[in-house]
């Protein structure tokens, strides 16, 4: 498996999250989210810190096989200082041959014949020894070579095989707790002819969704129809998302000339703030929260101490809000006393690809009624709703405070 196959699969053993992982080494979801793509490498600091944090050892990350228990421990920091050493050695040892080989010739010329055979056999056994360390630096030297070669192989690969992919839903959350969603794939590059594979993994359940390209450009698999549009986009239906479950999404490209490629896309927590927005009031004018019963021309109206409202709606990435108002009810009634329909300029995206803040700016202010409404006697309340270009409305009550 790859560096980034091995890093998923160790994160996933140990049963937490991207965001965690990432939060606990100290970098982005997104540099983490790449190193398991296999479209980026993580440094030698970055690797040691995952290995440590995932309680596994840097070797097991890298695909290495184990060491000979009998052999000492070598870490990539001793081994790249190994590697150094080796080259200075060799330089030391071309510097040193001819006063070596000229010490060597001075003291058996200086001592007996068998004093010079001990040392002679001395002088064997440490070439014999530098012999065996030269040997065993080079092969560690192409074995980590060939792993460097493998890894960035892997990263070309993967940055030559998906250039986008997303997912949204088909309709609103079912009865079961699960949504029909729709995953996309966009290639990098398309090759014609190629047979394409999602692969759907929940637990230990894994759903493959093979598919073959026909005259008009749709790709079927069982009961699930990908089409692929003018924009080059693949896109899968019929899939659907269960709350509360995580989903490993990965695509196969199976190419006409015999080679396959994969590619690990994400792995999707389906959350509830996934499916629904946020409604949140923002205090921009003072106490928005307050209303008052005032005496005017002997009819009591009830006013707000603050007209103008603003509210904040944290709603998933794919989500179209159509409309954002606020009603002011009044205990008992069948109607809203007031309406304010509300204006947004445009969004921000937050560092999750799945979640977009807006900001909601209106008022209850109507000329009509600048004295204030009829008040019925009892209390008063705000009922915030939120609806998107499918229909779906979702609304929260705030509670309002007598002055």
């Amino acid at each position: 498996m790859t560096l980034g196959q091995n890093i998923q699969t160790a994160r996933k053993a140990k049963g937490i999250s991207q965001e965690t992982l990432a939060e606990k080494i100290g970098v982005s979801r997104q540099a983490l989210g790449k190193w398991e793509k296999d479209t980026a490498l993580p440094g030698v600091d970055n690797l040691q810190a995952l290995a440590q944090e995932l309680g596994v050892s840097v070797d097991a990350l890298l695909g290495c096989a184990a060491p000979d228990t009998a052999a000492p421990a070598v870490t990539l920091n001793a081994l790249r200082d190994l590697l150094d050493a080796r080259d200075a050695e060799a330089c030391r040892r071309r510097r040193g041959a001819w006063l070596a080989a000229a010490a060597a010739a001075a003291v058996l010329l200086a001592v007996g014949g068998g004093m010079a055979a001990r040392l002679q056999t001395r002088l064997d056994g440490l070439a014999g020894q530098y012999g065996y360390l030269s040997s065993e630096l080079s092969r560690t030297n192409n074995d980590l070579s060939a792993r460097m070669q493998e890894l960035q192989n892997a990263v070309r690969q993967g940055e030559s095989t998906v250039l986008d992919w997303g997912w949204h839903p088909l309709a609103s959350l079912q009865d079961d707790g699960t949504m029909p969603v729709e995953v996309y794939v966009k290639p990098r590059t398309e090759q014609q002819g190629a047979a394409v594979t999602l692969c759907v993994t929940n637990g230990s359940d894994t759903a493959l969704y093979a598919m073959q390209r026909g005259q008009d450009g749709v790709y079927t698999a069982r009961d699930t129809v990908f089409t692929l549009g003018q924009d080059g986009v693949y896109k899968a239906q019929e899939l659907a998302f269960a709350l509360g479950q995580d989903y490993a999404l990965s695509v196969q490209w199976s190419n006409p000339d015999g080679t396959t490629v994969n590619e690990n896309l994400d792995t999707v927590s389906f959350t509830k703030d996934m499916v629904e927005p946020e409604i949140l009031m923002v205090e921009s004018y003072g106490s928005s929260d307050k209303y008052r019963v005032e005496t005017v021309g002997g009819e009591k109206l009830l006013t707000l101490a603050v007209y103008p409202i603003t509210l904040e709606v944290c709603a998933p990435g794919w989500m179209q809000i159509d409309a954002v108002e606020a009603q002011l009810w009044q205990d008992g009634a069948d109607e809203p006393t007031a309406l304010a329909v509300l204006q947004s300029e445009s969004g921000t995206a937050t560092d999750s690809s799945w979640t977009v803040y807006t900001e909601w700016n209106g008022t209850f202010y109507n000329e009509d009624t600048a004295e204030g409404w009829a008040y019925l006697g009892g209390g008063a309340h705000y009922t915030l709703c939120v609806r998107d270009a499918d229909g779906n409305e979702w609304t929260r009550e705030v509670p309002l405070f007598r002055e």
